[in-house]
């Protein structure tokens, strides 16, 4: 994903719509894991309840009330704020494939959109990790 693929709306767009919860980023990443392994589960036992229940938590997850922001040193903040609709986008097209996949019964094609999550995890993961706070050289 790169920075040509960035959207005019911003994190905060992005994150409006979304309920606040006292969570960290880290937590949120820990529901996110969850949600995509519902998906997987519904694509490997072709459990279309399942996978639906999983595509609705990667929709309708929680924001971090402090916002993801805080868990990127500060002076990667912006960038890291600037991307995350871009992997928000993303996650949203892939649901819709998936689901309509699902519906059809076409596990392969379903299983190809949650390939695009997870590549879209790794890829973010590698990239923002060594600018993690929780990464960096304790004092």
């Amino acid at each position: 994903i790169g920075s040509g693929c960035i959207q005019a709306a911003g994190l905060d767009d992005v994150l409006a719509h979304k309920r606040k919860a006292d969570i960290t980023f880290a937590e949120l990443m820990q529901i996110m894991h969850q949600a995509t392994g519902m998906i997987f589960d519904g694509i490997l036992y072709e459990n279309r309840e399942l996978l639906r229940a999983g595509t609705h938590l990667l929709e309708n997850h929680p924001a971090p009330s402090k916002g993801p922001g805080v868990a990127i040193i500060p002076e990667r903040r912006e960038a890291f704020k600037n991307v995350m609709p871009t992997y928000d986008e993303l996650f949203h097209g892939a649901v819709d494939r998936i689901e309509v996949a699902a519906e059809k019964g076409n596990w392969q094609e379903a299983y190809a959109g949650y390939r695009e999550i997870t590549d879209a995890c790794v890829t973010c993961h590698v990239a923002w990790r060594p600018f993690a706070v929780s990464r960096q050289p304790r004092p």
